[in-house]
């Protein structure tokens, strides 16, 4: 017991002078930042897929999730918590790392509005293909409520092409990464398989959201149903802040691809806005003419001037239904007031 009290002090030692720090709640840190040291410890060196990839027949990954013989009763698969989702939140509440959910309660702002339930529903807005209402689906959480591993693939596995996003992740990052998101191709009870993250992602779901067979009406979406579909990696963007034309660009790191002009530029033409054009991060983009910049200066949530502060969709959106922006700012992004009937 003396031995290993004398080696952990010298470990500590050794700690404090080479400078070494904690992990930061909200910073999972970086290649300049000492505390990337404690992150490697569940990130296996991997440090974009976490523990989520990356794995070779050596990997000492498994142990991050699961545990062999001391897992709870009642857990599945052997993991470290009870549930899938408490596992997930181990790490993602916003406190043991760069966090989908908490991040905002965390920094002590109210809870967020928009996020998709965990653990507690198991009806899916405008899933009803029929009606365009709502429908009851069976999900993997406990009693068939949804759960994290419904639309994310823990090991990656089967997952969308990557696609740039918004999110700035750590202290010394200038750009985002590519990155898929673990977002299945076929999440729990959808309609069919998609290999892009676009609007055919988010309808697989919700199937009555698109111009639903028994005549709900339900606003116009860019789907594979149109020749040369737009998906998040790929749509019509304003060239510029101060301009009306538009350009082919991806729809993350950027405010200028919300924006839309009437009348339409011909790469608009015989097109409709992607689900991720009305529902997105929150944020405030301007109009055609005066776009207003993108901002991400620090990492997820951490400057109040940052546009948009909170950049992990569709988790931490403070707007109602996920909506980008409210009442008629939303609409006069692509219908302009002087050209209404």
């Amino acid at each position: 017991m003396r031995s290993r009290t004398i080696i952990f002090i010298a470990a500590l030692l050794l700690g404090i002078l080479l400078g070494a720090a904690p992990a930061f709640g909200y910073n999972e840190g970086g290649s300049v930042d000492p505390s990337k040291t404690a992150c490697d410890s569940c990130h296996g060196g991997d440090y974009r897929k976490g523990p989520h990839g990356g794995y070779t027949d050596g990997t000492s990954k498994c142990q991050t999730c699961h545990s062999v013989h001391d897992a709870p009763a009642g857990s599945v698969l052997l993991l470290a918590k009870p549930t899938v989702s408490d596992t997930c939140f181990t790490c993602h509440d916003g406190t043991g790392g760069s966090g989908v959910y908490g991040v905002i309660v965390a920094r002590g702002l109210p809870q967020p509005q928009g996020g998709h339930a965990v653990d507690t529903t198991n009806v899916v807005p405008a899933g009803d293909p029929v009606t365009g209402g709502p429908a009851t689906r069976t999900f993997g959480g406990q009693n068939g409520k949804l759960s994290c591993d419904d639309c994310h693939s823990p090991h990656d596995a089967d997952t969308v092409a990557p696609f740039l996003g918004d999110r700035l992740r750590t202290a010394d990052a200038t750009t985002t990464q590519l990155s898929d998101r673990l977002l299945r191709r076929v999440p729990t009870g959808a309609a069919y398989s998609t290999s892009r993250y676009g609007s055919d992602w988010c309808v697989a779901c919700h199937t009555g959201a698109v111009n639903s067979a028994g005549g709900a009406h339900n606003h116009p979406a860019e789907t594979s149903a149109t020749a040369g579909e737009y998906t998040y990696g790929n749509v019509p963007s304003l060239a510029s802040t101060t301009s009306a034309s538009t350009v082919l660009a991806p729809l993350g790191r950027s405010n200028l691809g919300y924006l839309m002009p009437d009348p339409r530029t011909p790469e608009q033409q015989g097109h409709a806005p992607i689900c991720q054009q009305c529902h997105e991060d929150s944020r405030n983009v301007g109009q055609v003419g005066a776009a207003t910049d993108f901002s991400v200066t620090q990492p997820d949530g951490a400057s109040a001037s940052d546009n948009p502060r909170f950049q992990a969709f569709p988790h931490e959106t403070v707007n109602s239904k996920m909506l980008v922006e409210t009442g008629d700012d939303l609409c006069t992004n692509c219908h302009s007031p002087s050209r209404l009937p």
